[in-house]
């Protein structure tokens, strides 16, 4: 069911691109007449999920708790089309009862997806834009309950989001829902042991973001639900 939910909205995705024309009035990033543009984006975000992991023939769960730093690219090649790609570090920690598996902010993170505005933020009106992308997390858990291990934890990313927003002079507030699901690879490299995980459904989102400058803001986010997270960052945006 979740898969499904996020193919569902990657077809109405595809349908939205293959009609532009829905996308003639757009949230610009810097000025109505924009077209264009490219946005940087560096943000720190502190997300808990709950995965449920394969080990000897159970599956376990754990609380997956995760902080990353993450440099986000976004073009903007077309109006209302936009591709994005990220890079980044992170560092994980399982909990699960007493246990605690955790590791250093070292781990790897990438990803890239797409989004499209199908409404502008015009009058009264609000802007809502879909969202498909997919990232890829590894990290090593080094020490369980203080003691040193080896353990290799990757996560594969499916997501899907739909979020409206509505300027208000130099603050834009906006709400969303993320559809998401993981895939999630474990291996004990000292013991030898491996297995796999998943976890992921729905979790609801709020967030805002203030303009100091044309091309400069800052921007903060929590989430609820099957993941929870609060997240800030700042922006660089540049518009043709």
């Amino acid at each position: 069911m979740r898969i499904f939910r996020i193919l569902l909205l990657a077809l109405a995705l595809i349908c939205l691109v293959n009609f532009p024309g829905l996308g003639a009035e757009v949230m610009p990033w810097v000025a109505p007449t924009s077209i264009g543009g490219f946005n940087v984006e560096v943000y720190y975000a502190n997300l808990t999920q709950e995965f449920k992991l394969d080990i000897t023939g159970y599956r376990v769960p754990y609380d997956y708790v995760s902080q990353k730093i993450n440099l986000k690219a976004t073009l903007r090649p077309g109006v209302g089309f936009e591709l994005y790609g990220l890079i980044g570090v992170i560092g994980s920690e399982l909990k699960g009862g007493s246990l605690s598996y955790k590791g250093e902010m070292d781990g790897t993170a990438y990803g890239g997806g797409v989004r499209y505005v199908l409404l502008g933020d015009i009058f009264i009106l609000p802007a809502l834009s879909f969202e498909l992308g997919v990232n890829r997390y590894s990290s090593s858990l080094t020490k369980e309950n203080g003691k040193k291990i080896n353990f290799r934890f990757e996560t594969t990313e499916l997501q899907g989001c739909v979020m409206m927003s509505k300027g208000i002079a130099t603050v834009t507030p906006y709400l969303g829902v993320k559809f998401f699901h993981n895939w999630a690879n474990w291996e004990d490299e000292a013991g030898g042991d491996k297995g796999k995980g998943s976890s992921g459904d729905l979790s609801p989102f709020l967030g805002g973001k203030v303009s100091f400058l044309p091309f400069l803001s800052i921007k903060g986010e929590i989430s609820l639900g099957d993941e929870r997270t609060y997240a800030g960052g700042i922006n660089l945006s540049f518009g043709l």
